[in-house]
């Protein structure tokens, strides 16, 4: 059965579940073989520990296609000032030089769960005895009415760090004097639920103190959110 790109996000529970099965053995090579597709936070830490504590007894290969992860986490502090971006990215070497990952660089384009293989998109094929599904999430072109990528230099999302964090933070050191930000909050659920306000509340310091006249508009549907006074006790200030 062959597992496309679209369908890694539904499976990823069951693929990751298996995993936990205390035997990963296969007869039909030497060490046991477990491929990971996703080299963000959760990725990343489960190829660490899998070859860590199997001490080189598994073969742990870790799929990314990009060679710097930018951690949402503290993104805002860099929009803030606090941080660098230097500081929010993390490469993989470290993974492979400690703990004996092999690290690709590719996109896993295919799963063959019947075969057991991952298929890149540079053609190659791995093989694998476990597979861990860690994708992500990624922002969806079309979502926002009125929005989509082709805008996103002119109107950064900045969801995922990196590029469109650093474009953000330029932007907002390159307003005029007295300018207007304006950030629109989702309506429920949605993941991080105080990370609007912590964002704001960033980009607010960094205004303060290098645009005072600036103003800040949060358009946001909800009646109350996550954290609210707090939030508010700080922005009185």
């Amino acid at each position: 059965m062959s597992l496309n790109r679209r369908s890694f996000l539904a499976s990823t529970v069951g693929a990751s579940a298996s995993l936990a099965a205390p035997a990963v053995w296969s007869a039909s090579h030497g060490r046991p073989r477990v491929v990971v597709i996703g080299g963000g936070a959760g990725g990343a830490t489960a190829a660490r520990y899998v070859a860590k504590d199997s001490d080189g007894a598994i073969d742990v290969t870790l799929v990314e296609p990009t060679r710097t992860y930018y951690t949402c986490f503290f993104s805002n502090l860099y929009l803030g000032g606090f941080k660098e971006i230097s500081d929010i990215g993390h490469g993989y070497g470290t993974l492979a030089s400690a703990h004996g990952v092999n690290v690709v660089h590719d996109w896993a384009v295919d799963v063959d769960r019947g075969a057991k293989t991952v298929t890149l998109a540079g053609g190659a094929a791995l093989d694998y005895d476990k597979l861990i599904l860690a994708p992500g999430v990624d922002f969806v072109d079309g979502s926002v009415p009125g929005w989509d990528v082709s805008v996103q230099n002119r109107m950064p999302h900045a969801y995922k760090a990196g590029s469109q964090t650093e474009l953000l933070r330029s932007q907002l050191m390159g307003m005029k004097e007295g300018g207007l930000f304006v950030m629109v909050a989702p309506p429920n659920p949605y993941r991080c639920p105080p990370g609007p306000y912590e964002r704001v509340s960033m980009v607010a310091h960094l205004l303060k103190n290098n645009n005072p006249t600036a103003k800040i508009l949060i358009a946001d549907p909800k009646e109350k959110f996550s954290k609210q006074a707090l939030f508010e006790e700080g922005w009185d200030k």
